[in-house]
């Protein structure tokens, strides 16, 4: 048997700035973060980073979260 592989997940690095597909549980979180840091990956295989919002808070969030497509989501300065 093998272990099925995560789907390949779009390369993300520091300075990025990402769109993220989805609000936190205030619903006031959608919107464009920039990657501050990569943390380790999580144990289901998926990436993780810790972003920053134009409001100067920052939040840890899965590569699922991240819309994958769209011209924000190539190095473009946040606020």
């Amino acid at each position: 048997m093998t272990q099925a592989k995560p789907p390949p997940q779009r390369s993300i690095a520091l300075g990025d700035v990402v769109r993220l597909s989805f609000g936190f549980a205030d619903q006031s979180g959608a919107g464009d973060y920039e990657i501050v840091r990569i943390m380790p990956t999580r144990a289901s295989g998926e990436c993780e980073y810790r972003v920053r919002g134009a409001d100067g808070h920052e939040r840890a969030i899965g590569h699922d979260q991240i819309v994958s497509d769209g011209p924000q989501s190539v190095r473009s300065p946040v606020g």
